[in-house]
């Protein structure tokens, strides 16, 4: 299944929606993590499927804190 990276806005970045797709989950959350990383803000994944995740719980995933289900769950 596909999936989709955005993020919505960048702060002090003056670019505007920025969106990635992925392969797999893990992709997805890597791409993710490399968006946090280099300063974009309100990033998200979404699937085919209408699954979404984002905000504290993606950070959570990103940070390791949780894990990231095929479904885009944090457990």
């Amino acid at each position: 299944m596909a999936y989709t990276v955005t993020s919505d806005d960048a702060v002090g970045l003056a670019i505007g929606p920025v969106s990635e797709t992925a392969n797999d989950v893990h992709e997805a959350l890597n791409k993710a993590r490399q968006m946090y990383e280099t300063g974009l803000v309100n990033v998200s994944i979404t699937d085919g499927a209408g699954h979404k995740i984002d905000g504290d719980e993606l950070l959570a995933c990103i940070a390791g804190k949780k894990t990231i289900t095929i479904e885009l769950q944090a457990k």
